[in-house]
């Protein structure tokens, strides 16, 4: 995978244990994993509450009727 270069800021204190606890050569490294790891998270919660969402029957009643009304109309031509 291409490792693309980016400039990010951190609070002071994060900076100190990235240097206190991680090598030099290894804090891009410790950072990406962290990432991904956040973005795993992340994107699990998203599907839960979406899976939730699409569960929930009034929700998708009230859906269903915004895309029935959402074309209507769009196809006449006005008389006037």
């Amino acid at each position: 995978m291409k490792n693309i270069p980016i400039t990010i800021t951190l609070p002071e204190s994060i900076v100190k244990d990235l240097h206190l606890y991680i090598s030099r050569g290894q804090i891009s490294k410790f950072v990406a994993q962290m990432v991904e790891k956040g973005l795993e998270t992340e994107k699990q919660k998203l599907a839960r509450e979406f899976k939730e969402a699409n569960q929930d029957v009034e929700r998708n009643a009230e859906i269903e009727i915004w895309d029935t009304l959402s074309g209507e109309g769009l196809n006449e031509k006005n008389s006037y």
